[in-house]
């Protein structure tokens, strides 16, 4: 039930009050179907395939990631791996990445000659991830990729955009058939913007035929390029099949409201609109009676590629958009466990009906998402109800999902993609988007906030690792704010409590995340503008209270952000840093002697760090690690599996299970390399725990993923000083007494 208590439910508005498509909508009087028309003896035009790129495309697909695959070296014997690489039965491609590693390479980095023989002989459709590769590979090959393009979308109508750029009778055929269901109408209007009247000859004989599947994705692709050109167009590009045909196409249904699925994909008696918050008309006193609310329900059901059955929008006009928001969150909630979020039309309704606080609600819900939850209800689907609020608020909570959900392997790379698509439509990287994103929460310029109780008043201020604490009036410092008393001013006190208890929770959600930033900032060597460092660092009320309390270099020279937001150096002496300077979080690897000097500088003013930085270990490696590839000091030893466990919080990842479901590897990315550790007996699945300690047999760094990793390479040399630092102090943390 909703949590509306009966008796102060607003009253129906009466069927007077409602437009016809609310009282008694098309599908309730729609008459029977007749039969459709056909036209005999329409054959489609014979014409060679059309490539037709938009401007910049081909240039884009080619630079698009085809794998989570390294590249062969560019020193590859090319023919001798040719010569070398047979067709493999499917199970043993699916299952090695070497072997895919090759064949990918023999496509995108060989010669093309070499690239397209396997195209021409080698049958690709057994490999699931064939359609990650298709983008790049019909780019560098186009119509020799054709056929490989062709088998993946009559397999998998998702793989049907690398279809867009071509144009023959086969294609279309493809492409209607993929349009039928409206499961992927985007891709069939992609392909109708691209290519225009110039498909109308090859879609006539489908819409007429006697194909009933084929033929409704062609009068969806008609109507398209009828919305697109006019009728007058369309009409006159058919009639190169004669005046019957001409016609035909004249007389084809375009009102918008006469053309949705049917059957609804819900039944009307899976729901009562009861157990949901009324739907209240604008002005707030009347609502949707049950029989037009389940029609609006309905209405959602009928979106299809990514748009609204048109009458969703006369149901918008006419009602709240608060009590909108409020339905479709609570129709999402009620049926969590059902499949109706696997529907494209439930992701769809919450990304254009839902708000801020639906992004929050959601952020919720995504972030405690098994692997089994992410795949039954389509995470990025859910994902995208962040892009579409759009709001800075809804970036934030997206951020947050890349930081914290609880699935690692898909919803976290897919928020974090969706992050650097729209910093990259923004001109930004995804470290400067995130600058963007963080909120003031209504600080003043000094950091801070003042609560007014009416006859007392307090300063909230915040320590270094943003927690906020409590100055009164007298200067003395409170754990808390303290709660509204008999003698506080009844309407102010009770608002200022309220307003500091929000500012903690607030604040709380994005304390660690934004220490957690800067300190990777200063391993991986990021570096700011002196606008931008200005701007989201020292001159930000909340970010300002973490900057001040490091040290900064510009162009290498360290300074640190007085009191009054100034700079100074080491030895208190002002410091302005040029207006093309970059400014930089130095590891203490870069501070070298200076580290004991700035040391005592901040003991001086009594500044706590917000993280390691001057207290921060170094630990360099030995020479003889340095020319080759393994860190010897950490094997032979024994840990626990709790700490090997944990490593995952920093980025590394257990191994795919071998034949008797035991993991033996856990890795990590360092740099451009890979570090991995060998473990004995291993971490079976499902049961991590089975055995509580675990001996480590090697420990070394790859020029690639362990699957590739070559044991006379001497990569270790080659890191970054702060990344091997940065490695040998996670291991020493695993292997310490």
């Amino acid at each position: 039930m909703p949590d509306t208590p009966a008796a102060h439910l607003v009253p129906d508005a009466p069927a007077s009050a409602l437009p016809p498509l609310l009282v008694e909508p098309p599908w309730v009087r729609r008459p029977p179907r007749d039969e459709p028309l056909t036209i005999k003896g329409l054959k489609a035009p014979q014409e060679p395939t059309v490539v037709v790129w938009a401007p910049g495309e081909r240039e884009e697909w080619l630079d698009e990631p085809y794998q989570s695959l390294d590249r062969l070296p560019d020193d590859t014997a090319w023919s001798d791996l040719a010569a070398s690489f047979a067709p493999v039965s499917g199970s043993d491609f699916e299952n090695d990445p070497r072997l895919q590693a090759e064949h990918l390479g023999l496509l995108m980095q060989a010669p093309e000659e070499y690239g397209q023989a396997i195209l021409a002989r080698f049958d690709f459709h057994y490999h699931s991830g064939s359609k990650a590769w298709l983008h790049p590979l019909v780019a560098r090959h186009e119509l020799a990729a054709l056929a490989l393009a062709k088998s993946l979308a009559e397999r998998d109508g998702a793989a049907a955009g690398g279809l867009v750029p071509f144009r023959d009778a086969a294609v279309i055929q493809i492409m209607v058939g993929i349009g039928a269901d409206g499961s992927h109408l985007p891709m069939l209007r992609a392909w109708l913007d691209r290519h225009g009247l110039a498909a109308v000859p090859a879609l006539v004989p489908i819409a007429f035929g006697r194909s009933a599947p084929k033929r409704k994705g062609a009068e969806v692709a008609l109507r398209h390029l009828v919305e697109r050109h006019g009728h007058a167009a369309v009409t006159e590009a058919a009639r190169c099949h004669g005046d019957e045909a001409a016609d035909a196409v004249a007389e084809l249904r375009i009102d918008p409201l006469d053309v949705y699925p049917w059957p609804p994909s819900w039944s009307e008696a899976a729901l009562d609109p009861a157990e949901l918050p009324q739907i209240l008309l604008r002005g707030r006193d009347r609502a949707l009676p049950a029989s037009a609310t389940r029609h609006f329900i309905t209405m959602l059901t009928f979106t299809r590629g990514g748009a609204f059955y048109p009458g969703v929008a006369t149901v918008t006009e006419l009602c709240d958009p608060d009590s909108l928001t409020e339905f479709v969150w609570a129709l999402f909630k009620a049926h969590r466990g059902y499949p109706l979020w696997a529907a494209d039309w439930m992701a769809h309704a919450l990304k254009h009906l839902g708000d801020e606080q639906t992004v929050r609600r959601l952020t919720s819900v995504i972030n405690r998402w098994s692997k089994a939850d992410v795949w039954r209800n389509k995470g990025w689907n859910a994902l995208e109800v962040h892009t579409s609020v759009g709001t800075d608020v809804a970036l934030r909570f997206l951020h947050q999902i890349s930081q914290k959900a609880a699935d690692r392997k898909r919803i976290r790379p897919q928020a974090e993609a969706l992050l650097n698509k729209i910093a990259k439509e923004r001109g930004l990287t995804s470290e400067q988007l995130a600058d963007r994103l963080v909120p003031d929460f209504g600080l003043d310029a000094e950091g801070g906030m003042t609560l007014d109780y009416g006859p007392r008043s307090f300063r909230v201020g915040f320590d270094e690792q943003l927690k906020p604490y409590v100055i009164d009036d007298t200067g003395k410092l409170r754990k808390s704010l303290p709660k509204p008393g008999a003698k506080d001013d009844p309407e102010l006190a009770p608002a200022a409590y309220q307003r500091f208890t929000t500012l903690k929770k607030d604040v709380r959600t994005i304390a660690a995340d934004q220490i957690a930033r800067l300190e990777a900032a200063m391993v991986t060597g990021r570096r700011w503008t002196p606008g931008d460092f200005r701007a989201f660092l020292v001159d930000h009320p909340l970010m300002w209270h973490i900057a001040r309390r490091l040290v900064w270099t510009a162009d290498d020279r360290p300074f640190r952000i007085a009191e009054d937001r100034t700079f100074a150096g080491v030895d208190d002496q002002g410091f302005d840093p040029s207006p093309t300077a970059r400014i930089g979080l130095p590891h203490p690897y870069h501070l070298g002697d200076t580290v004991k000097a700035w040391s005592d500088v901040l003991a001086d003013y009594e500044i706590l760090q917000p993280f390691p930085q001057l207290g921060r270990e170094v630990h360099p490696l030995t020479e003889e690690e340095r020319g080759g590839h393994r860190l010897g000091r950490f094997e032979g030893v024994t840990v626990p599996i709790g700490r090997v466990l944990k490593l995952t919080r920093l980025g590394w990842e257990r191994g795919a299970p071998e034949d008797n479901g035991v993991a033996t590897l856990i890795s990590r990315p360092v740099g451009t390399c890979w570090a991995v550790v060998q473990l004995d007996p291993g971490i079976p699945v499902g049961a991590v725990d089975a055995f509580p300690e675990q001996r480590i047999k090697d420990v070394g760094v790859y020029a690639a993923p362990y699957w590739r990793r070559s044991k006379n390479s001497p990569v270790l040399g080659t890191l970054d000083p702060v990344t091997a630092s940065e490695l040998i102090a996670e291991l020493t943390e695993l292997t310490r007494d």
